[in-house]
Order: C-alpha cells, then sequence, then structure tokens
C-alpha cells in the first residue's frame, strides 16, 4: 500500500508542475503596492476568498465604488470607467492557477479560516507594483506547508 500511495505521489508531482503563470500584461495597469498603502486588505477587493472556493477578481463595479471619484482624470482609472459604461468587465489576465491535469482545486476559504496569510501563497503584495506570479507554487511547497499546519496530506483534499 505504501508503495503505491508513493508511486501516485510520484505522478502527481509530475503533472502538478506549478501554480503560477508566467506574467504577462493585464489591460488595466493595477498596483497591489498603492493600494494596500492606502490601508485596504486583500478582502476588500477579492471577496468570497474568506467564505467561497475562489478568491475571485474584483468587478470593474467594485473598481468603480471608489474610482468613480477618486482619481477618475487619471488614464489607468478612465480605461475602468469605458469597461463599466460598455457594460463589460475587466479581461485580466490570470496570473496564479493549476495545470488541468493536476485536477487541483483550491478552496480559499479554508485557508482564510486556518488565518494563512495571503503572502503565505501569493508573496509581499504590498511590494507588487504588477500582476506577476511572486510564488512558484508546486506540490511539494503546498505539503510542506500542510505538514507545518497540520493539516490534511490526503490526496483527495486537494486533488478532486
Amino acid at each position: 500500500m505504501y508503495r503505491l500511495h508513493r508511486v501516485a505521489v510520484c505522478a502527481w508531482w509530475f503533472l502538478f508542475r506549478g501554480a503560477s503563470l508566467p506574467a504577462s500584461e493585464q489591460p488595466v495597469a493595477y498596483s497591489h503596492k498603492q493600494h494596500l498603502a492606502l490601508g485596504l486588505r486583500c478582502l476588500d477587493c477579492h471577496s468570497g476568498a474568506d467564505t467561497g472556493a475562489a478568491a475571485t477578481i474584483p468587478s470593474v463595479r467594485k473598481c468603480l465604488l471608489c474610482h468613480a471619484k477618486i482619481a477618475a482624470d487619471k488614464p489607468e482609472i478612465q480605461k475602468l470607467a469605458a469597461y463599466a459604461a460598455r457594460k463589460r468587465e475587466v479581461p485580466w489576465n490570470r496570473v496564479y492557477g493549476f495545470d488541468p491535469a493536476a485536477l487541483v482545486k483550491f478552496p480559499h476559504a479554508p485557508h482564510v479560516r486556518a488565518k494563512i496569510d495571503c503572502s503565505r501563497c501569493h508573496g509581499d503584495m504590498t511590494q507588487a507594483t504588477t500582476a506577476e506570479p511572486l510564488v512558484k507554487h508546486s506540490m511539494g511547497t503546498c505539503l510542506s506547508c500542510h505538514r507545518q499546519n497540520h493539516a490534511s496530506e490526503d490526496c483527495a483534499a486537494c486533488h478532486y
């Protein structure tokens, strides 16, 4: 049984090639550094991370709750307003994700409830001026964290 488990883990290791995508240009320049310096927290924009499976990318409407008045004359905010006027969401390029072959599901909520700081998986966003992967994920980094935090190491906890 142990040998079979080891073979399965090795197979997943090769399939699970990482959970970050290459840095890509975004349709609207967004600086986490600038927004976090103002006192915003991750959950202020990425609502649902504490209750649902996905952290969610904020809607253009949510951005404009502040930016309808704040910095409305700035070119990047005008881009946001143009998306809103066309009733379109900003087509953000995904920064983090798992190889579909790994069959990994990453529910944010249990990690937030366990008080795992967002920076553990996303890096120091207080210094991030562009959307790019700051942390390279692998099955090893996830298992290491699970071991350190006494979380489940059952394959089915993440692969389903």
